[in-house]
């Protein structure tokens, strides 16, 4: 199915019935790594998943895609299905739309849970390893998926999950360098969402990976735990969804069960 933002096609898919559930995925990724969540996700919700800007079946619109952006598709595709507000899981990146849809239309927000994700933004380091990704995009590019998507996986992930790890690869190979070059740019481009995520009227959770070496779980647990209605550190690394999937479940019901019901 799709719906259309500024003149592209944003593609998504509509399970279940129920409070709406929008789950959106991360860097590279789409709509389908949610495969395996959306089954069981769907017996208590309507589950929404999006594809995001230059990613699965969504179409570009240039070639910087902000957080911004991206979360005004998000809230294209919420009133192409006259949603009421919705709760959001974002993975990784879309944790970060998340963010920006909780600034841009609270609204339409009832609850976000970060998954592997955070409200912060690149710090110097990480903004100058997406400049040279975005250059290497361009030439060497399967070699550069390959490589870095490697790398979101912890030893044990790897060893226990490589079928599923060789599938979501096989998905990441798919985004148009296009899509990559302008998503890996918004990323870096993104604001601090701490003010939005502290001061927001949503519920708030998150669900990190203990051995995630992008998003500093003892840190988030330090900064901001306090600030959330549900918090959770799981085993593995950066991809809980396909390393932890049973457990990521799990919490992600926890996470709106207590948070739904006390709205």
């Amino acid at each position: 199915m799709t719906a259309t933002h500024k003149g592209v096609s944003i593609n998504y898919t509509d399970q279940g019935a129920g409070l709406p559930l929008v789950l959106l995925h991360g860097f590279i990724e789409n709509s389908a790594m949610w495969e395996d969540l959306v089954v069981p996700l769907s017996q208590k919700y309507r589950v929404i998943c999006i594809d995001l800007l230059g990613h699965g079946e969504s179409e570009c619109i240039g070639y910087i895609h902000t957080m911004e952006e991206m979360a005004g598709a998000v809230h294209s595709v919420i009133l192409h299905l006259k949603l009421p507000a919705v709760s959001i899981i974002g993975h990784s990146m879309g944790g970060y739309v998340g963010c920006a849809f909780a600034k841009a239309y609270p609204e339409k927000l009832a609850a976000l849970c970060l998954l592997n994700s955070t409200p912060l933004p690149d710090n110097p380091e990480r903004k100058l390893l997406r400049t040279r990704a975005n250059k290497m995009a361009k030439q060497q590019y399967t070699q550069l998926i390959k490589m870095s998507f490697g790398n979101l996986f912890d030893s044990a992930t790897k060893s226990r999950c490589s079928d599923q790890i060789k599938l979501a690869l096989n998905q990441a190979l798919q985004t148009p360098v296009q899509g990559y070059i302008a998503a890996n740019s918004g990323m870096s481009l993104r604001e601090d969402y701490s003010s939005t995520w502290m001061q927001g009227y949503f519920k708030k959770g998150m669900i990190l990976g203990e051995s995630d070496w992008i998003v500093d779980s003892d840190r988030h647990k330090k900064d901001f735990k306090d600030s959330c209605d549900y918090f959770k550190i799981i085993p593995g690394g950066h991809m809980s969804p396909i390393g932890q999937t049973a457990s990521v479940i799990n919490n992600i019901l926890h996470f709106l069960q207590i948070t739904l019901s006390s709205t």
